[in-house]
């Protein structure tokens, strides 16, 4: 057995074990493990309406040349959507991943507004909006929304899959009330980690 063989082939994301071991301790999380968590709530939820972008996407839009964003985009239909979500990035190299920080971006359709939700206390709103600046998307403003801040050093990959769900689920009952979303408590973040693992060993191919 290779040592960083495959161990998740979920429709267009992989995850080899160096990914899967992320989770099982105290990791920051990559690119790797968010994307896949960003796809398998979108297919978990089923709702065109909604759409999760993958970090890549992510962060060529971030930094990407303009010209060359629409191919990326434009396959999306995000005007089309009533909720779109973006995981945000630190790192300012677009040729490999990276960074130290993650958090979490959502523009709700419905109202014309993005919504920040940052476990660092808005250590990534600069990053946020530059995404939100180079989207051809109307928005009114990027708003800050409280969210449960991290105790530590490399949570926030795992805060911002939770965050998503936790929006996602908000919005499907509340329409265009995104303001309104329930803060996640300390308790119910303790145990995500061990959630997404038990989730990834659950489709596991090996």
């Amino acid at each position: 057995m290779a040592d960083d063989d495959v161990l998740v082939n979920y429709h267009n994301s992989l995850l080899r074990r160096s990914d899967v071991n992320l989770l099982r301790n105290a990791h920051w999380l990559n690119d790797q493990v968010i994307g896949f968590w960003f796809e398998y709530l979108e297919n978990s939820i089923m709702d065109n309406s909604v759409c999760l972008v993958c970090p890549e996407v992510s962060q060529f839009i971030k930094l990407g040349s303009p010209s060359d964003t629409p191919i990326f985009v434009d396959p999306l239909n995000l005007s089309l959507r009533s909720l779109v979500l973006f995981p945000v990035n630190d790192s300012m190299f677009l040729d490999h991943p990276g960074g130290s920080h993650w958090s979490l971006l959502v523009y709700d359709g419905l109202v014309k507004k993005y919504y920040h939700l940052d476990s660092l206390n808005g250590a990534n709103l600069g990053h946020a909006k530059k995404i939100a600046n180079n989207l051809h998307l109307p928005y009114e403003e990027v708003v800050e929304l409280k969210c449960t801040q991290q105790e530590n050093s490399y949570d926030c990959g795992v805060f911002v899959c939770s965050n998503a769900e936790n929006v996602i689920r908000h919005c499907l009952v509340n329409k265009g009330m995104l303001i309104s979303l329930s803060i996640l408590d300390s308790a119910f973040m303790n145990k995500q980690r061990s959630h997404m693992l038990q989730v990834v060993l659950t489709l596991s191919c090996k």
